[in-house]
């Protein structure tokens, strides 16, 4: 079964982690839950060269990329498309890493090492507008607003 939004079809979502066999992975498991993965970025520059024309409904953010920490791309992709969710996807538990995310605009947090099912929940709860995130950061206060580049 699949969340559709009434104008546009299935959630968009755009996924941006180093590895590709990750990518590859978290796509096949999408589309076969009938979610549209609408492009794919392995770094940081990258993503944000991509993003801004796609203006997907959800991006899946690995919080350790190469080139730039997690945190500085989910501001960046807050001020690039502000209407666009963000998931941090990560290895890391600790409630530091998760708060930080939350911090910088994520909207939710899920650990690599969840079944692909917590991914999924968790961009459909964040499509819907709410939030996701592991109990040990339930309260942490929402992204401050930052001011477009």
């Amino acid at each position: 079964m699949s969340i559709k939004d009434d104008k546009r079809g299935k959630i968009r979502v755009f996924l941006i982690d180093d590895h590709p066999i990750v990518r590859d992975g978290v796509r096949a498991f999408l589309t076969s839950c009938a979610i549209d993965v609408v492009g794919e970025a392995s770094d940081a520059p990258e993503a944000l060269r991509k993003v801004k024309k796609i203006a997907p409904d959800v991006i899946v953010l690995d919080v350790n990329l190469p080139s730039m920490d997690g945190w500085e791309v989910a501001e960046r992709l807050r001020r690039l498309v502000p209407k666009s969710r963000i998931i941090a996807f990560s290895i890391h538990s600790s409630e530091e890493y998760v708060a930080r995310m939350a911090r910088s605009g994520a909207s939710g947090y899920v650990m690599k090492s969840q079944p692909t099912s917590e991914l999924l929940d968790a961009i459909r709860e964040v499509f819907k507008g709410k939030r996701y995130f592991p109990a040990c950061v339930e309260n942490v206060a929402p992204a401050r607003k930052l001011k477009p580049f």
